[in-house]
């Protein structure tokens, strides 16, 4: 793993920093964009970046680019990788794995049919972790903490149950369920 933990600390240092010392405006606003390309493919600009997005070939699609729950997920994982290596980083502990997967559990009867709520009926969020200092009670504090400071995370805690499970290297697995709106989990 290529991991600058010197430097990510001292941005998050400097960033609380500047946050507390009124020198950055605490509220942020991103925004994004997307325009149709060809039937159900889009092209999303946000900020300087441009992504396209398509369905799936039975959902009427060409299946040639990711599905907008691939972002969904792709945003929940990367949202919580970045709060984990913050996490690492500002407690002196040096990943050699991070393995973040996100899963969502959802119906298309619906979306499609209408027969059902069309949202996430439950989020699953998985951890592989291992490095130098890292103990199982240490990733329940990271989790804990990413559960707080993620905004993708925090969003979706609202949403759906989320269930989590944490993999410390060999040591058994640790299961622990968020429910929607609660500001903890418990364990399963």
């Amino acid at each position: 793993m290529d991991v600058d933990y010197k430097r990510l600390d001292t941005a998050v240092a400097t960033t609380m920093r500047e946050i507390r010392e009124g020198a950055k405006d605490p509220v942020r606003r991103p925004r994004a964009r997307i325009d149709v390309v060809r039937d159900l493919q889009g092209e999303v600009t946000a900020g300087a970046f441009r992504f396209r997005t398509d369905a799936a070939v039975d959902a009427g699609g060409f299946g040639q680019h990711p599905r907008p729950m691939d972002y969904l997920l792709g945003a929940l994982a990367s949202c919580v990788q970045m709060w984990c290596l913050r996490w690492a980083a500002q407690r002196g502990i040096r990943f050699t794995r991070l393995v973040i997967e996100a899963e969502s559990v959802f119906d298309w009867r619906g979306e499609y049919l209408q027969e059902t709520d069309a949202g996430a009926s439950e989020l699953h969020l998985s951890y592989e972790v291992d490095g130098h200092g890292l103990t199982s009670e240490a990733a329940c504090e990271m989790a804990d903490v990413v559960a707080r400071r993620c905004p993708v995370l925090v969003t979706l805690r609202r949403a759906a149950p989320i269930l989590e499970r944490l993999q410390v290297a060999t040591q058994p697995v640790m299961v622990r369920r968020w429910a929607p709106g609660t500001d903890y989990a418990v364990a399963s």
